[in-house]
C-alpha cells in the first residue's frame, strides 16, 4: 500500500499548494532530508497544519492523528484508505501510537507528529512530553524540526471562524540518527523544545500582522473563563468582537493583531490571550485551594456523557447537566435518573480536551468523551481537574 499512499501524497499536495498560497502561507520551498527515514516533529495551532507541513516535504510521509477521527464512520474510512495515519488516543497511554512510528520508521517512511499532542489556547508552545525525545533517539530514523508562526491568529483554536492572515513555516534542525544516538534524552528533549518554540504575540510584536475576521472574539470564552475584572468564573459571553461579563460588564475589544483594547480607551486587563491565560490559571488554583471537600467548581446543563470504543465508535450514557466538584466529576440525566454517573476525582487517571469543547478521559479501563454545550468551557474543566488532582497541568 505504499506506493499508493505515496501516490495520494503528491496528488494531495499537487492540489494544496494553490490554494495555501491564497490563504497566506509562506513556505519554505521543498526541504532535503539528511536521512532516507525522519521523524519530523511539529508544532500544532490550526486545523489545516497537516496540509502546511505537506507543502514543505515533498517526500511522502504518514501523519499522527487524533483517534476520535477514525470514530467518524465512512469518512475515517477513506481518510484511512487514502492516507493511513497513526491514531494517538488523547487522555489515555500512548504505547500503542509509539509501537507503531516505531515501526513506520525503521521500514524507511518518514512519520510527521505534532509534538505537543494538542493545540494551544493561548499562543504559545505547549507542553512536550520528554517521550518523545526517548522516542528520537531510539527510533533509529533521523530527526526533523519544524516552525510554524502565525497559525494561532489565523485560526484559534477556541474559535470556528478562520480569519485571512499570514502563516508561514520553517524547518528549524536536521538531525541523523547518528548524532541524536550521541545525546542524552535530556539533550534531545532540549533541542525539541528550543526548535518548536513559537509565542504567537512575540511574532506579533516583531510583525504587527493584520487577522481580519466578521466576529474576531467569538467563542473566546471557551479559552478565557474567568473575569480579570470581578473575578468571576464562567460569566465571560462574547458576541463580535467584543468580550464581556455578565456580573460586572467589564468589556474587552480582541482586535484584528490578536490584542485586547477597552472600548473607552482605557487600558486592557491584559494586551492578550497569552497573559489572560496566565493569570487565570493562577486565580483558578487559588479559588479551588479555598473549596471545602464536596464544594463546586463548575457546573452546565446540556452536556453528554459518551462510553468510546477507541476506533470504532462511542454510544450515550448520560445528557443532562455535568458538574465538577472538588472531589467528584457528577453527571444527572433529568428524563431517566438511573443513567446518572459520578467519577472521584482520584479515579479518573487522565483528561485532555480535543477540539474546542470537548473532553476525554480515562477512568479505570474504560474511556469516556464528555460533549460539553455551546461556548462552555472544556479548558476549564482540564485545568480544574489537574489542580484537583495535584497532577502538574502541563500546557
Amino acid at each position: 500500500m505504499r506506493k499508493f499512499h505515496i501516490i495520494v501524497y503528491k496528488f494531495i499536495r499537487i492540489l494544496i499548494l494553490p490554494w495555501l498560497k491564497i490563504k497566506g502561507f509562506i513556505g519554505t520551498g521543498t526541504v532535503p532530508q539528511r536521512s532516507k527515514a525522519n521523524l519530523i516533529l511539529t508544532n500544532h495551532n490550526t486545523n489545516w497544519d497537516f496540509f502546511y507541513f505537506g507543502a514543505s516535504f515533498k517526500e511522502q510521509m504518514y501523519f499522527v492523528a487524533s483517534e476520535h477521527i477514525f470514530r467518524l464512520g465512512f469518512t475515517s474510512k477513506v481518510i484511512k484508505f487514502l492516507v493511513d495515519p497513526i491514531p494517538r488516543k488523547k487522555g489515555s497511554s500512548a504505547i500503542s501510537t509509539t509501537k507503531e512510528i516505531m515501526k513506520r520508521l525503521r521500514n524507511g517512511c518518514n512519520v510527521c507528529m505534532m509534538a505537543e499532542g494538542n493545540r494551544s489556547f493561548s499562543g504559545e508552545t505547549g507542553f512536550i512530553s520528554p517521550n518523545t525525545a526517548t522516542l528520537a533517539r531510539k527510533c533509529g530514523a533521523g530527526l526533523i524540526t519544524y516552525r510554524l508562526h502565525g497559525g494561532y491568529l489565523v485560526n484559534p483554536r477556541w474559535s470556528k471562524e478562520v480569519r485571512k492572515g499570514p502563516v508561514w513555516g520553517e524547518v528549524v534542525g536536521q538531525y541523523t540518527h547518528e548524532e541524536l544516538a550521541a545525546m542524552s534524552d535530556a539533550q534531545i528533549a532540549d533541542i525539541i523544545n528550543r526548535d518548536l518554540y513559537v509565542d504567537a504575540y512575540a511574532d506579533q510584536a516583531e510583525k504587527h500582522y493584520e487577522y481580519k475576521a466578521k466576529a474576531p472574539a467569538e467563542d473566546l470564552e471557551t479559552a478565557l473563563y474567568a473575569c480579570p475584572d470581578c473575578g468571576g468564573f464562567a460569566c465571560l459571553e462574547s458576541s463580535g468582537d467584543r468580550l464581556v461579563c455578565r456580573n460586572c460588564g467589564s468589556t474587552h475589544i480582541f482586535n484584528t493583531q490578536g490584542l485586547f483594547e477597552r472600548p473607552d480607551g482605557s487600558a486592557p486587563a491584559f494586551s492578550n490571550t497569552l497573559e489572560w491565560s496566565n493569570w487565570q490559571k493562577q486565580h483558578l488554583e487559588e479559588h479551588i485551594a479555598k473549596l471545602k471537600d464536596g464544594e463546586l467548581v463548575r457546573t452546565d446543563e446540556g452536556a453528554e456523557l459518551f462510553f468510546v470504543h477507541p476506533l470504532e465508535g462511542k454510544q450515550s450514557v448520560c445528557n443532562g447537566r455535568v458538574s465538577l466538584y472538588k472531589d467528584r466529576l457528577e453527571f444527572t440525566d433529568e428524563a431517566d435518573p438511573a443513567k446518572n454517573k459520578s467519577f472521584a476525582i482520584k479515579d479518573i487517571h487522565s483528561l485532555a480536551v480535543i477540539l474546542i469543547n470537548t473532553v476525554l478521559f480515562t477512568a479505570g479501563n474504560d474511556y469516556y468523551e464528555l460533549r460539553l454545550p455551546g461556548k462552555a468551557s472544556a479548558l476549564h474543566y482540564m485545568i480544574s481537574y489537574y489542580t484537583l488532582s495535584g497532577k502538574e497541568y502541563k500546557r
